[in-house]
């Protein structure tokens, strides 16, 4: 390393993929400092994925607890302390090491708090501090979108980030945007007893899975939780009305409006690339930064990952993106990303897991694949536990090669593992047909599909 460098390597931001990144560059004997403008560990352990598990792990078992009355249980005296689940969460995240340097110190790695800001191509300001980088890897994840909703300013309303740390459990919550974290959020303070209004813009919850999907949620969230749902709607404006919150939309072409304790934005989130890239050179969009195969930037010597980048959003693909980054720039290994067997989750209950492509998908690449699904309800599984809704999809091509899935079911998550295994395999339908599963489980309708897939013409 040069004089001129303080560092080797500079990562900025420490969430799934730049704590990935800093440690591996400290592994391999490099000088890497780690720069985090909020909590250490990023927005994977301090706000989204751990304290959403542990959040609708809370809220879930006590749902599942309240309909034990169908097996013969009494819930007539069942109680939960709000408090107490907030304690939870904190717990999990201590436990998962967030807002903790610790690891990154005990690797050599050098750790900087506070906004990172480029002075040019090797140089960044972290407040009062300026240092130099050999090489960086831009790991900034993503921040809020407002999306036109106007009121923002005058009235208190909360992000993902922070919605799951409300002091008091609402009465009314009314949640914009339906996604997989709208959603879970839906289910969460349905599961706790609010009144929840779920605001989507297009016209179904889940747009981005099946239908099927988007369905089976829709009833669970009705039915089991009492959701109201607001498809089709946008949201215009927020205004203050006494002790609580007026949100004003728009519906079927008119102008509708609803009075809530409380007001969450759980719209899609936008790439943060406030950070000097101009002074840097590196090219960006409202998408995220530009970067190529190898997840390099338009600057040589800078690469990208994660959130910064724009797509799908996942703390697996954040690592491996992280990890790939840092090897292309300190070892030249000129790894191409694959995101072959990726899964998007959605952790409501029952789960929604999707890998590979799904029906809409292979419509919009004008693909005519080979689909078999089985419901839930045709397994042993189904008919011990009661659980009746949802069902496995399974998509091969003309070759019957397994292309895609996707899982409504308790343990999607689990079930869904074999799928992907078998699309980054290239297995056949006939390959994942022939494989013992376990008679009694949920993953028995893995084999069932396959079967059916192998036995079409």
């Amino acid at each position: 390393m040069g004089r001129k460098f303080d560092y080797q390597y500079i990562v900025i931001g420490s969430g799934a993929a730049g704590s990935a990144a800093a440690l591996l560059a400290a592994s391999l004997k490099c000088k890497v400092a780690l720069v985090e403008a909020d909590r250490w560990g990023g927005a994977t352990l301090n706000y989204r994925d751990v304290p959403y598990l542990a959040a609708l792990q809370f809220a879930q078992s006590y749902q599942r607890a309240v309909a034990g009355a169908r097996f013969g249980l009494s819930s007539d005296n069942l109680r939960f302390n709000y408090p107490s689940a907030l304690n939870w969460q904190a717990t999990a995240t201590r436990r998962a090491g967030g807002n903790s340097k610790k690891a990154f110190e005990a690797a050599g790695i050098d750790c900087y708090h506070g906004f990172a800001q480029f002075i040019n191509p090797h140089e960044i300001a972290v407040d009062k501090q300026q240092i130099r980088g050999e090489k960086f890897l831009l790991a900034t994840g993503s921040t809020l979108a407002v999306n036109g909703i106007t009121g923002i300013d005058t009235v208190t309303c909360w992000s993902p980030d922070t919605a799951l740390k409300m002091a008091k459990l609402p009465k009314s919550v009314l949640i914009v945007g339906a996604g997989a974290t709208g959603c879970e959020l839906a289910e969460y303070f349905g599961a706790l007893g609010a009144k929840v209004v779920l605001v989507e813009a297009k016209e179904r919850i889940l747009p981005n899975e099946d239908v099927e999907a988007s369905e089976a949620i829709a009833k669970h969230l009705r039915q089991d939780l009492g959701v109201k749902i607001l498809t089709s709607s946008r949201v215009l404006a927020l205004e203050p009305a006494e002790k609580q919150k007026r949100v004003v939309f728009l519906r079927a072409g008119q102008e509708k409006a609803l009075r809530v304790a409380a007001v969450v934005l759980a719209t899609s989130p936008e790439p943060q690339t406030d950070f000097g890239l101009e002074n840097a050179g590196v090219k960006f969009t409202y998408r995220g930064i530009t970067v190529n195969k190898n997840l390099q930037t338009s600057v040589k010597h800078i690469y990208a990952a994660g959130d910064a980048i724009g797509g799908e959003s996942s703390t697996e693909k954040a690592n491996y993106e992280g990890r790939l980054a840092t090897l292309n720039a300190l070892k030249h290994t000129g790894s191409m990303v694959n995101y072959t067997g990726f899964t998007r989750m959605t952790d409501t209950y029952p789960r929604v897991a999707k890998v590979g492509l799904n029906e809409a998908e292979c419509k919009q690449l004008r693909l005519k694949p080979r689909v078999a699904a089985v419901e839930l309800k045709e397994l042993c599984a189904s008919n011990v536990t009661d659980f009746r809704d949802g069902f496995v999809k399974l998509l091969a091509n003309r070759k019957k090669q397994i292309i895609g899935a996707t899982v409504v079911a308790p343990e999607a998550d689990l079930i869904i593992q074999e799928v992907a295994m078998a699309l980054r395999c290239g297995l056949t339908a006939e390959e994942l047909a022939g494989t013992p599963h376990v008679a009694a489980g949920w993953s028995e309708a893995v084999r069932m599909a396959a079967r059916k897939l192998v036995e079409q013409k």
